[in-house]
């Protein structure tokens, strides 16, 4: 494997514990967990065998043993994490949204490419078999062309509340949309064009997130048409009725040729098992792999940081799935076609 490097892990949530467990697993030592909530963070340091817990971040990024600061906080913190890491010179891994703004994105930026140092984006779920197949079935022309990707995404308002803050995490258009805005993207091999949407708010009487100063938009059909002519169609929502047993859809694609349905990039305890491949008549179902997600990015980044080469997911990515987030916010908001 290499260099066994000495990580920070920035954020005791849920996420948190999924930084942890991917970086052991890829075969690194998690040296401290940072988290506000001190006896969520001791929990989580002590199920982990982590020694060190911190409460502030600026402790654990600017220790001169840290090689890498795993960033999993909430979205308004990636900016000043990243950045009081590069200025200490370590390298950034750092969940997906890239930023709260683009101003953010910019002092990101300069920090890290001014310190040298390597920065990746989370998008862990590009790494399932599930995308790798179809990924594989459209390049082969399986489906025929043009192709459809139908992607579902139901939920009751979630329980970390930050996520309905317009003002925090921004809802769900930019916080995981772009997993699916990136899959659609990696399949079709091509970039997003025009984009339509609609939405709203169906969470705004639930009083677990009245006190918001203002709610972000929680509900949206949306499509997004690609250069390669092909469609991208999602429906999301994280305002359904509380203890729903109502469920997402499978993921599906459908060209003139064929199609597959299946959970094409969930992870975790969500996993799906198997993919649906129609091709004329014929019916073949595959079975997938299940992957250690966050052990596989992780390992991605350390190659890339090892031999020099391009993150995986970085900056670049990052800017285009926040432009293609914030564009389906303006169609909501104007009722107008956006091009991207």
């Amino acid at each position: 494997m290499g260099k066994r490097y000495r990580i920070a892990v920035l954020g005791a949530g849920d996420m948190g514990r999924c930084h942890v467990q991917g970086w052991q697993l890829a075969g690194h030592e998690v040296v401290s967990i940072t988290d506000t909530d001190k006896n969520r963070a001791f929990d989580l340091a002590k199920k982990a065998g982590v020694e060190q817990v911190y409460m502030d971040f600026t402790e654990s990024v600017t220790r001169s043993d840290i090689d890498v600061v795993s960033i999993a906080l909430p979205l308004v913190y990636h900016g000043p994490a990243t950045i009081l890491a590069a200025q200490h010179g370590k390298h950034v891994f750092c969940e997906k949204p890239l930023a709260s703004s683009w101003e953010e994105v910019e002092r990101m930026q300069k920090a890290v490419k001014e310190a040298g140092v390597k920065f990746g984006l989370g998008f862990q779920r590009n790494f399932a078999h599930g995308v790798e197949l179809v990924q594989k079935w459209a390049e082969e022309g399986v489906f025929g062309s043009p192709m459809v990707f139908s992607s579902d995404l139901l939920q009751e308002v979630r329980p970390k509340i930050a996520m309905h803050d317009k003002d925090g995490n921004q809802g769900p258009v930019v916080d995981t949309c772009c997993h699916f805005f990136l899959m659609w993207q990696t399949i079709f091999r091509s970039k997003p064009k025009k984009v339509y949407a609609r939405g709203g708010i169906l969470g705004k009487g639930r009083p677990e997130i009245a006190h918001f100063k203002e709610l972000a938009v929680d509900t949206a059909i949306i499509t997004i048409e690609y250069e390669s002519g092909d469609i991208g169609t999602m429906t999301i929502s994280w305002g359904l009725a509380k203890d729903t047993q109502l469920q997402a859809n499978p993921d599906r694609i459908f060209g003139p040729k064929g199609g597959a349905v299946g959970y094409f990039n969930t992870w975790g305890r969500d996993s799906g098992t198997e993919v649906k491949l129609y091709i004329g008549d014929q019916l073949e179902v595959v079975p997938l792999e299940k992957r250690e997600l966050h052990k596989v990015e992780f390992e991605a980044f350390i190659e890339a940081l090892q031999t020099n080469a391009p993150e995986p997911y970085g900056f670049e990515l990052g800017m285009e799935m926040l432009k293609l987030s914030y564009a389906v916010l303006e169609s909501i908001e104007t009722g107008q076609v956006v091009t991207v």
